[in-house]
């Protein structure tokens, strides 16, 4: 991997489960890097990053909107584009063991709070 995952996880606020882990590096791919918001462990945070980065380096291009598959069995994910200091980037948002996406009023938290723009 040619790409590096910076983690963060002591953000200020009243969201205790967020925290903002993106990727450096897929410029070289002509592509927007990643971002994840969801505070889950190190591990699978870089397991997420990680296999879309893959896809990148093999020739796969996303775009905001786009519904991913085969990272999960059961459900897709979702990258919109945010603005994480300064840059664009896609966010990966998961959704909840109901598979409802944050504009889903019944979303559960902490995975309603995955479009809260905290990191411009």
């Amino acid at each position: 991997m040619d790409w590096i995952i910076h983690y963060i996880i002591d953000q200020p606020g009243p969201f205790p489960h967020l925290c903002n882990a993106h990727t450096h590096g897929m410029e070289k791919y002509e592509h927007l890097d990643f971002q994840m918001v969801l505070n889950l462990p190190p591990e699978h945070i870089a397991y997420l990053l990680n296999t879309l980065g893959k896809r990148v380096q093999n020739g796969e291009v996303f775009h905001d909107g786009d519904m991913v598959s085969g990272i999960y069995e059961d459900c897709e994910i979702c990258l919109k584009k945010f603005r994480e200091t300064g840059r664009d980037v896609l966010r990966l948002i998961i959704p909840d063991k109901y598979n409802r996406f944050p504009e889903d009023e019944r979303c559960m938290a902490p995975y309603k709070y995955q479009e809260l723009s905290m990191f411009e």
